[in-house]
């Protein structure tokens, strides 16, 4: 991944590097024609202003709309990669979690099995305690009332 960021990085840098060195020594070299041409009628000076005026829109709003398409799919790619992960992240957790749940019902169905009968007698034997005390009490209740 780390690579892939490096090697990204590496190739917008140097495209913009390029790009900018082109436009300004544009811009530089323009100038110079404009300064030479200023010597000239103001006329033609205003009509070299307005070119280059027009020169210098085009290449910005070419420059704005490539970093808007390379952020644009730069964001894209992120966006793909962090759902594929999450995706089989989610697909190995539940697989993980459906082996575990397995493991664990397979493990407890033998001390489960050995150990309801033993509960279901305790709580039989409760019961009938239960009953017999509450005999008893309403036989004592009986004998203080007669």
């Amino acid at each position: 991944m780390l690579v892939l960021v490096n090697a990204v990085s590496f190739v917008v840098v140097t495209l913009w590097s390029l790009l900018t060195q082109i436009i300004f020594n544009t811009i530089a070299c323009t100038f110079a024609l404009l300064l030479q041409c200023l010597k000239g009628s103001s006329e033609g000076t205003l009509g070299i202003f307005q070119i280059f005026s027009e020169c210098i829109k085009a290449c910005f709003g070419f420059i704005l709309e490539l970093v808007f398409k390379l952020l644009s799919s730069l964001v894209s790619k992120v966006f793909d990669i962090v759902i594929e992960r999450a995706t089989e992240s989610l697909t190995s957790s539940f697989t993980t979690s459906t082996e575990l749940i397995e493991k664990l019902k397979t493990a407890l169905e033998g001390p489960v099995n050995e150990a309801l009968p033993k509960l279901f007698e305790a709580l039989l034997n409760m019961a009938i305690n239960m009953v017999k005390e509450l005999w008893k009490n309403y036989n004592g209740a009986k004998m203080l009332v007669s």
